[in-house]
């Protein structure tokens, strides 16, 4: 049951690379009013963002905040690697005058899966399910790769873990990170499994092998390589493929460092937008690909998180206290 709380919003929001998603919370974690996203770019900083948003829903006062936002939380100081909206936790508290969590965006995404019907709101890869009181791990590939590990008595440990080095699994593969190599020095899987990361694979396999009337050049935007795929464009589609390819060992090696007996959750902008081409029977070949440990990850359940804002529902799950967050991360004070 959620706290009585005094006259006042409760603001949320989900702050990535490239967005951000603002909400109001009503009485239930489902319960999102006002939902809007912002161009980062568009905004000098998260406060005139926080500011653009409340005057446009007419509210005056917030009572408590929980943002999600797109790295790590652990300092007074908040940098987004992949944003300029960088800030202070003690500055904003004051700016908001109101008490507020800061939360990894993927340990959000981590706590949105509790609200989920996983019957109607995740899709599953393959037969396998999750096994109740398993480890889970969520991983999401969109301005960055994200991902978070939920431990059975709901910690939420946030990682980086996307910033791994990359591991070609096949000689195509070792000729991708033999031209990314220059570019990058050092190549994570981010640099592959992400939106920048398609423009970089579309990139490479362009200069492996060109398709007809495809000429290296600069690199296309994310946007414009989903399209030249849905157009049947050879160079575009051999990109996304090695994108599902890549994730699918990735999300195999965290099923291992983590033990998700409790599944792989699959979220994030760039899953719905390449859903279309997700080939089911491949993707799991890649996933349980692990040598020794191969009948282990047949049994892993993997799905893809379906609904449109999860950072947002696990936001208003911490905000309104129906979940509870311990974290291994260091809690600063208030």
């Amino acid at each position: 049951m959620s706290e009585r709380r005094p006259p006042g919003a409760v603001l949320i929001a989900d702050i990535g690379g490239t967005n951000a998603r603002f909400a109001l919370v009503g009485d239930t974690p489902r319960d999102l009013r006002g939902i809007e996203v912002l161009a980062c770019a568009d905004f000098e900083g998260i406060e005139d963002g926080i500011a653009r948003y409340l005057e446009r829903q007419g509210v005056d006062r917030i009572v408590e905040a929980c943002l999600a936002v797109a790295g790590p939380v652990h300092e007074d100081q908040v940098d987004l690697p992949n944003s300029h909206w960088d800030f202070t936790r003690s500055g904003l508290r004051a700016h908001l005058d109101a008490p507020l969590t800061i939360l990894n965006d993927f340990t959000a995404q981590a706590l949105a899966i509790d609200v989920l019907d996983p019957d109607d709101e995740v899709e599953w890869i393959g037969e396998p399910r999750p096994r109740e009181g398993g480890v889970r791990t969520v991983i999401g590939p969109g301005t960055g790769l994200g991902v978070a590990i939920q431990t059975p008595r709901g910690e939420v440990v946030p990682s980086e873990g996307g910033h791994i080095h990359f591991a070609p699994t096949d000689s195509h593969e070792i000729e991708l990170l033999r031209l990314l190599i220059p570019r990058y020095r050092r190549v994570s899987v981010e640099r592959l499994v992400s939106g920048p990361g398609l423009e970089n694979l579309f990139w490479a396999n362009l200069h492996l092998d060109p398709g007809p009337g495809d000429m290296p050049g600069p690199n296309r935007s994310a946007k414009e390589v989903v399209n030249l795929a849905h157009g049947g464009n050879p160079t575009a589609l051999q990109a996304i493929e090695d994108f599902f390819d890549v994730l699918a060992a990735f999300c195999g090696d965290m099923a291992l460092t983590s033990w998700a007996t409790g599944g792989i959750y699959l979220s994030g902008g760039m899953m719905h937008r390449l859903r279309p081409f997700l080939d089911p029977e491949r993707f799991r070949a890649r996933f349980e690909d692990k040598g020794r440990f191969t009948r282990f990850c047949e049994t892993v359940a993997v799905g893809w998180i379906k609904v449109d804002h999860p950072g947002l529902l696990g936001c208003a799950a911490a905000a309104l206290r129906h979940l509870q967050v311990p974290s291994f991360t260091p809690e600063l004070a208030p």
